[in-house]
C-alpha cells in the first residue's frame, strides 16, 4: 500500500517509538481493569470507568497505526509475510495460552471441587484455538479476554495478505471497514461476523489511516501551544463521551473516529500531555498493558467468588450482596472506603502480576519468534 524510499529508511522508521500512545494505551488498559471491576468503590464507580470496554477500540486502531509504521513498507518491500504473522503471534499467543493455562488450574483446583461451577470444555478450546473472534459476543472463563486476541490476529493475517498488494487490498479493507460500522450501527450480527470481529475490521484500518495521514504531515507538526491545546480538547471529550449514558455498540463508529484523532494527535508527542505521558510510571504502564489486559480478570472473577465466603467468615454477611453478580466485584457490597481499598489492591496484585508476565513470558517469547522468523538476523 505504501512506497517505502530504502530499507534502512523503514528500519529505522520501525524503530520509532511513540511514548504518548504507549502511555496511552496503559491508561486504556488501566479503564478497562477498572470496568471489570464493577461498580465497586470510589474509584472502579466513576462514571467514565462504566463504559471502560469502549477502549479495547482504542486498542485495534492504535494496533493498526503501529503495524502499518513498523510493517508497512517491509511488506511491501518483501519482507516474509509468514515470518511478520510469526512475529505477531509470538508476542501475543504465549502470554494468552498461559493465561487458559492458569483458569485450567483455577477450575479443576477451586471451581469445580469446591464451588461446585463448572464451565463447559467448549470454551476451553474455543479459547485454545483463538476462535471467540466469530462470536456475537464475549464470554469465555477459561480466556476472559480471547476475543480480542483472537480479533488481533485476524487482523495480522489481513495485514500480511493485504499490505504492499495495491489498490485493490485497499478497496476490500475499506469496503470490510465500512460493512462493519453499518452492522454496528444496525445492531447486525451474527455468528462468524459478529461484533467482536466487526469491531476490528473497522477500527484497525482506521488505524491504518492514521499512520497514512501522519505520514502525510510528516515535516508539519504543530508546534507546542497548538499541540496542547488539541490534546487537552481531545482528552476531555473523551471523558465526556465516556460519561454519557446509555452507550451501546453502535457508538462505536463515532468512538473510532476520535480515537483515530487521539492516534494522530498523540504520535506527535507535541504537546502538554504528551509531557506528562512522559512520565517513567506511565511508560512503564504502557509497557505492561498487553500483560495487564490479559492477567487482569483473575483478579476479578476470582474475588467475585471468594469474597462472599471471606465476608461470611468474618462475620459480615451484611457486605454480601443481596442480588449477588457474577460480574465484576458486585457478589459484595462492603462500604465504598472498603470497597475502594480492596478494588485498588487487586489493581496493585494484577500490575504485579503483569510486570512478571512481560518479564518472563511475553517478552522472552517476542524475542525468540523474532529470531525465529529471521534466523539470519
Amino acid at each position: 500500500m505504501v512506497e517505502a524510499p530504502s530499507a534502512a529508511a523503514s528500519r529505522a522508521a520501525a524503530a520509532h517509538r511513540f511514548i504518548a500512545l504507549d502511555s496511552l494505551r496503559g491508561l486504556a488498559a488501566l479503564v478497562i481493569v477498572f470496568y471489570h471491576m464493577g461498580d465497586f468503590g470510589w474509584v472502579a464507580g466513576l462514571p467514565p470507568f462504566r463504559y471502560g470496554w469502549m477502549l479495547v477500540d482504542f486498542f485495534f486502531i492504535l494496533s493498526g497505526f503501529v503495524i502499518t509504521w513498523s510493517y508497512g513498507e517491509r511488506l511491501a518491500m518483501g519482507y516474509p509475510r509468514t515470518g511478520f504473522v510469526m512475529v505477531r503471534l509470538g508476542r501475543m499467543y504465549p502470554l494468552h495460552i498461559a493465561t487458559v493455562l492458569l483458569f485450567v488450574i483455577l477450575e479443576f483446583a477451586l471451581f469445580r471441587p469446591v464451588l461446585h461451577e463448572a464451565h463447559s470444555l467448549t470454551e476451553l478450546l474455543r479459547g485454545v484455538f483463538l476462535l471467540d473472534a466469530f462470536r456475537t459476543g464475549a464470554g469465555n472463563f477459561y480466556a476472559p479476554v480471547s476475543w480480542a486476541v483472537a480479533v488481533e490476529l485476524v487482523l495480522y493475517l489481513i495485514a500480511a495478505a493485504f499490505f504492499g498488494r495495491g489498490r485493490w487490498a485497499i478497496a476490500i479493507s475499506a469496503l470490510l471497514a465500512a460493512i462493519s460500522a453499518w452492522a454496528l450501527w444496525t445492531g447486525f450480527n451474527v455468528t462468524g461476523f459478529g461484533r467482536l470481529l466487526q469491531r476490528g475490521l473497522l477500527a484497525f484500518p482506521l488505524g491504518v489511516l492514521a499512520c497514512w495521514l501522519y505520514r502525510r504531515m510528516e515535516g508539519r507538526k504543530p508546534g507546542a501551544l497548538l499541540a496542547s491545546i488539541m490534546e487537552i480538547a481531545l482528552f476531555a471529550l473523551l471523558v465526556w463521551l465516556l460519561c454519557l449514558p446509555g452507550k451501546y455498540a453502535n457508538w462505536i463508529p463515532c468512538m473510532d473516529m476520535l480515537f483515530l484523532v487521539m492516534v494522530l494527535v498523540f504520535a506527535w508527542d507535541a504537546g502538554i500531555v504528551s509531557r506528562v505521558l512522559q512520565w517513567q510510571p506511565l511508560v512503564t504502564l504502557g509497557t505492561l498493558s498487553f500483560a495487564l489486559y490479559m492477567v487482569h480478570l483473575f483478579y476479578v472473577i476470582l474475588p467475585n467468588r471468594l469474597l462472599p465466603h471471606m465476608f461470611e467468615a468474618t462475620g459480615h454477611p451484611d457486605w454480601i450482596a443481596t442480588k449477588p453478580d457474577k460480574f465484576g466485584l458486585l457478589s459484595v457490597a462492603p462500604p465504598p472506603a472498603l470497597a475502594t481499598a480492596i478494588s485498588l489492591a487487586l489493581l496493585a496484585l494484577a500490575i504485579g502480576t503483569a510486570w512478571l508476565a512481560w518479564r518472563y513470558i511475553e517478552e522472552p517469547a517476542r524475542e525468540w519468534s523474532r529470531r525465529f522468523a529471521n534466523p539470519h538476523k
